[in-house]
């Protein structure tokens, strides 16, 4: 009976203990303030798109899986900028300008696209290993979403529409 009293206490201590550790490492869900240059050499501010929400990726291109993803990126990208989607494509640090470039022409990529060549970016979103990984920001800076590998484009719909876009 002791045996299983004590278990029955270590378990609630267990469950208090990971609450508590939940409560107080909740962070911030705003998207970090940082400034970046796109691969065509503009300046960028993610403060520059508040009122904005934006759909900021990270990829690679030798990732099989932000390959086979593109086109719906890019159909994202014909449904929702008009009405004020912001697509950012971050490049990992291991990637080359040069095929990032390649793979934008090749693809026709229409979105902003940076090279995060010393992975502050990825620092900044707590340290992005893995692509593809996605981060839906609303439009007054909250973080909304964080997804590690594809995105499924039924539940992106779902949530632009919940912040007012139309899909078309």
């Amino acid at each position: 009976m002791k045996t299983q009293h004590r278990n029955i206490l270590l378990a609630l201590a267990l469950i208090v203990g990971l609450f508590a550790i939940n409560w107080l490492n909740t962070g911030s869900n705003m998207r970090p303030e940082l400034s970046f240059t796109d691969i065509d050499g503009q300046q960028h501010s993610l403060s520059q798109y508040i009122g904005k929400p934006i759909l900021l990726t990270f990829w690679a291109t030798d990732c099989p899986g932000c390959i086979k993803e593109m086109p719906d990126l890019i159909a994202l990208h014909k449904q929702y900028t008009e009405q004020g989607l912001v697509m950012i494509d971050v490049a990992m640090a291991h990637d080359s300008l040069h095929h990032i470039r390649a793979m934008r022409d090749e693809r026709k990529l229409p979105f902003i696209i940076t090279w995060d060549n010393k992975a502050e970016i990825a620092l900044a979103f707590d340290n992005v290993r893995v692509t593809p990984t996605h981060f839906l920001i609303a439009p007054e800076g909250e973080i909304i979403m964080r997804k590690i590998g594809n995105i499924n484009i039924d539940y992106m719909h779902e949530k632009l529409q919940k912040m007012g876009f139309v899909k078309s």
